[in-house]
Parts: C-alpha cells; sequence; structure tokens
C-alpha cells in the first residue's frame, strides 16, 4: 500500500509533501501512529483542509474522528471513484476493516422532535446553542474571494475560525451567494449549487449529515441523531415554536421569540448581502442582529399563511419521476421539484404554488423564509431533516437506478458527478442519491402514508379476483348440478317396471 511521509509543523499542522495548490492530495487516510515527527499515511483517516500558502496546501490533522467520518459519509466504492485525486494517489483505498467497527454499524435514528421526552428536548436544544459557541475544530471560513485570499501583502490568508453551527449557516450562505465580477459591476445571481435543479435534496443531505457528524464529535456521542419536524400538518399554528423547543412567540414583538428560549440570544451571520454582492467580500463570523419569525403573519400572502396538509406527503411520495427536464425550478412531474416546493404535491409545475418545503419555510415569515438567511433559525435543521426523510422514503418506495439522476443539463454543481459546492472532503450528488440507513449511518423512525397499488398490481389483483370468482361459480354450480342428481336418484325408483318382482306366490325370488 502506498505512504507518504508528513512533515511536522507546530499547532499539530502537518505539509504533505507533493501536494499542489487546489490539487489536494488526500482527503481520507490512516495514521498508523500517533502523529510522530515523520507520520507514515496510508489510507483512512480524514485530514481537512485549514489553510492555504503559496504553492502547499495545509491540513489540520484530527485522526479522533476518523473511524465515524470512514463508517458514515464515505465507502470503499465511493471512495475508489473519487475524481479529485491527484494520480499519485489513485491506489488508496480505504481500509475495509475500519468498515466494520461496532460505532460504523450503530446508526444514528432521527426522531419526530414532537414525541421526544422532556428530557430529550432538553439536550437537543442545549446541543444546538453549544453548536452555536463552539469554535469548529477542524474547519476555518474564507472571508475572500479567491483573488484577494492570499491578502494585500499577498501573504497573509483571509480565513477565519467559525463556530459549528455558524458553519453550517455559511455553507448555505456560500452556496446562494452571488458571483463578484469586480468592482463597479452587476454582480451575477444566476448560480446556486443547492436550490431549483437535482441537488437541492442531496446537498442539503449532505449539509445536515455533516452538522450531526459535527455535534457528536463535540458531545462525544455517536449516538446523537438530529430530530425531525412534521411540518405537514396543516392550519395555521406552529407546534414546535414553544420555549422547550425552538422558542415561543414574543410577548412584546410579534416578530420575535419569546426571552425564555435560548435562541432569542442567538446573533446571524452572512446577514450584509449588499456589501457582499458589491465589495466582494464573503460573509464572515460577525453575528450582528436577532433572529426573527413570525408564524403564519403574513398577510400580504394568505396562501403561505397555513402549513402543508398530510395528503400533500402521500402525493408527492407518488411522483415517480426524480427529476425531469429542464432540471430546473419550472419541472414539471418531478418528485424533486415537488418536495422542494415549486409544483403542486400531485406533481404538476404552476408558477403560483408555493408547497411542503418552499411553504414550511415562507410559513415562518421571517429569517427562515430568506434563502441566504434561513439556516440561521435553527428551525431550518428540522425542517429539512423532514425534506430529507421524505426523500429517503421516496428511494426505498421507488428504488431508483443511479442513472435517474441526471449526468449532465442540469445547473451548474447539479449533476451526478458533480461535487457539491462548498463541503470539505469533496463529495458528489451522487454519493447522496443512496438510502440512508444501508450507506449513510442513519434511519428515520417515522410512519408513512400506505403506499398506493401501481397500475400492474391492480390490473394483477383484478385478474386474480376474476379467477377466484370463476372458481367460485364453477365450484358452486358444480356443487348445485350434483346435487339436483342425487335429488333425481332418490326419487327414482329402484327397478323399473320391465322388471321382474317378488310374488308372494313363488317359492323362489327371481333375479
Amino acid at each position: 500500500m502506498a505512504s507518504w511521509k508528513l512533515s511536522s509543523r507546530k499547532d499539530r499542522h502537518y505539509r504533505l509533501d507533493k501536494a499542489q495548490k487546489n490539487r489536494t492530495a488526500a482527503a481520507i487516510v490512516v495514521w498508523k501512529s500517533n502523529a510522530p515527527s515523520d507520520l507514515q499515511v496510508t489510507a483512512g483517516t480524514a485530514l481537512r483542509l485549514t489553510r492555504f500558502t503559496r504553492g502547499r496546501v495545509w491540513f489540520r490533522v484530527n485522526p479522533g474522528t476518523t473511524k465515524r467520518q470512514m463508517c458514515t459519509s464515505l465507502t470503499e466504492r465511493s471512495f475508489q471513484r473519487r475524481r479529485f485525486l491527484p494520480d499519485a494517489f489513485s491506489e488508496w483505498r480505504v481500509d475495509p476493516s475500519l468498515l466494520q467497527s461496532a460505532q460504523c454499524l450503530k446508526r444514528a435514528v432521527r426522531r419526530n422532535v414532537m414525541q421526544l421526552s422532556a428530557d430529550e428536548k432538553r439536550r437537543f436544544v442545549s446541543a444546538l446553542d453549544q453548536a452555536k459557541r463552539t469554535v469548529h475544530p477542524d474547519l476555518v471560513i474564507a472571508t475572500r474571494r479567491y483573488a484577494e485570499i492570499f491578502g494585500p501583502d499577498g501573504n497573509t490568508v483571509q480565513f477565519e475560525n467559525v463556530t459549528i453551527y455558524n458553519y453550517f449557516v455559511w455553507s448555505h450562505y456560500y452556496s446562494v451567494s452571488k458571483t463578484f465580477l469586480g468592482a463597479g459591476q452587476a454582480s451575477f445571481g444566476g448560480v446556486d449549487f443547492s436550490h431549483e435543479g437535482p441537488g437541492f435534496l442531496t446537498w442539503h443531505r449532505f449539509q445536515l449529515l455533516q452538522l450531526e457528524r459535527d455535534m457528536q464529535d463535540m458531545l462525544r456521542d455517536p449516538a446523537f441523531a438530529l430530530p425531525y419536524w412534521n411540518f405537514a400538518i396543516g392550519g395555521s399554528a406552529c407546534d414546535i415554536c414553544t420555549d422547550d423547543l425552538m422558542g415561543a412567540r414574543s410577548s412584546f414583538d410579534m416578530n420575535s421569540l419569546s426571552s425564555n428560549s435560548i435562541f432569542s440570544q442567538w446573533r446571524v451571520v452572512c446577514e450584509s448581502v449588499d456589501d457582499y454582492d458589491t465589495l466582494g467580500t464573503v460573509c464572515n463570523s460577525t453575528e450582528t442582529s436577532p433572529i426573527r419569525r413570525n408564524p403564519a403573519g403574513n398577510v400580504n400572502r394568505p396562501m403561505v399563511q397555513r402549513l402543508p396538509e398530510p395528503k400533500d406527503i402521500a402525493d408527492c411520495l407518488q411522483v415517480g419521476t426524480f427529476d425531469t427536464p429542464p432540471y430546473y425550478s419550472t419541472s414539471s412531474e418531478s418528485f424533486r421539484n415537488t418536495i422542494e416546493g415549486y409544483s403542486a404535491p400531485q406533481g404538476n409545475y404552476d408558477p403560483i404554488v408555493r408547497s411542503l418545503h418552499n411553504l414550511a419555510h415562507l410559513f415562518l415569515n421571517g429569517t427562515g423564509g430568506q434563502t441566504h438567511l434561513s439556516p440561521n433559525d435553527p428551525i431550518f435543521v428540522l425542517l429539512h431533516t423532514f425534506t430529507d426523510a421524505i426523500f429517503d422514503e421516496w428511494l426505498r418506495r421507488h428504488s431508483p437506478d443511479s442513472n435517474v439522476y441526471p449526468e449532465e443539463n442540469a445547473p451548474i454543481g447539479h449533476n451526478r458527478g458533480y461535487n457539491m459546492v462548498p463541503f470539505w472532503p469533496p463529495v458528489t450528488n451522487a454519493e447522496m442519491f443512496v438510502t440512508a440507513p444501508e450507506n449513510l449511518g442513519y434511519s428515520y423512525e417515522a410512519e408513512w402514508p400506505a403506499q398506493p397499488f401501481t397500475l400492474t398490481e391492480i390490473i394483477t389483483m383484478a385478474i386474480v379476483a376474476a379467477l377466484v370468482v370463476v372458481a367460485v361459480i364453477f365450484a358452486a354450480t358444480t356443487c348445485a348440478l350434483r346435487a339436483r342428481s342425487y335429488r333425481m336418484e332418490g326419487h327414482q325408483p329402484l327397478l323399473g317396471d320391465q322388471y321382474q318382482r317378488y310374488d308372494d306366490e313363488k317359492s323362489q325370488s327371481v333375479v
């Protein structure tokens, strides 16, 4: 097996020799020892990019999360087909023994947040708040665009530390941010790596998976799982907007959260969109205003004052095609566009309609209803875990082949083999287009509408039923004919008149 030496540096940073800038040498390796000065690297442990210097790529070593990452988000097969690896690393493979550990075989179970006990609710809310305040141990964020990433002096990299939850927000902001074309030019806003295309479901799936794994590491609890909010309950009441969960409405400001909720103390990041678009800066870790929320309060849009209905989920799950051309928000008869909410629940595209995922966001009427800001409201997590649960149930019901996910002609970043921006380690849409329990290390505890019979099943059942009816009629007719025959025989004399009868005057019978 191939191995490479890492040159030791202070602060537990190591330089991977022969790595080239923008050609990351490895995302998966396994440590043979506990980081000696000359470390031998072979297949298996995750290295995460921490910062650039000219001509080199620097990584932060985090051996503690190795097995967890290997058994959940990556598999031996997916690693072998990664395209971002240089040729020198083409023979690297995942150590199969890592995939067989007890930790790998234990799945996190995502449950309905409304069915958690009071203690489980407290622990979940506390864990989210801890993630909001805990600096991410592995990742930093860029605060300038690529052309200025090395600073005015050309040698000062423009990166900042970020908390675990704020990184979750930042990655979403980055995926939808406009493209800065230069001073004095209007920014280009036509690229969205995480919405309005086939990658909507796969992108958010990995975003949630990354947050869940980061929180598992933070809590040192591999069983920790993100719960979900079943938003398809109809009506205009936000059942999770309570102080023991995501925060009730303030008594003093209908657009704010109750001071009894820990989330009233949260401040949002990535709010200064105008500065980002006109100055070429990138969202940094600066926190600004509080979360705003006014469920069902948008009086100007009555259609978004109610949550989706339970039947909407049943209808959505019946849409049999994953996505359809033009693979955009105008696609019709597309499961992806239906669950995203640009089509009616039955699958037909309607430019006026906002349903399911989109409707749930707009219902919140505040921070959670603005695309670039929405993850700042922690309801985002629960809303998207339920969206992912519906996606996973659709995959289970329809068992699609991987080639139903478009290989080309989708919006930039959304094709099957494309890496999803801006995740690290790089991961493709195809790697998330799989059922979660068997491939990603988590499952859902959920009840779904009964799966309707297909046309083939209906025809088969009709034929079987017809055959049964024919068989019953035949049996009944046969029995009736036999019974009639027996009755006729009962009334028939034993001997006809032509036969000689017993005669009392004769001494013997005539046979």
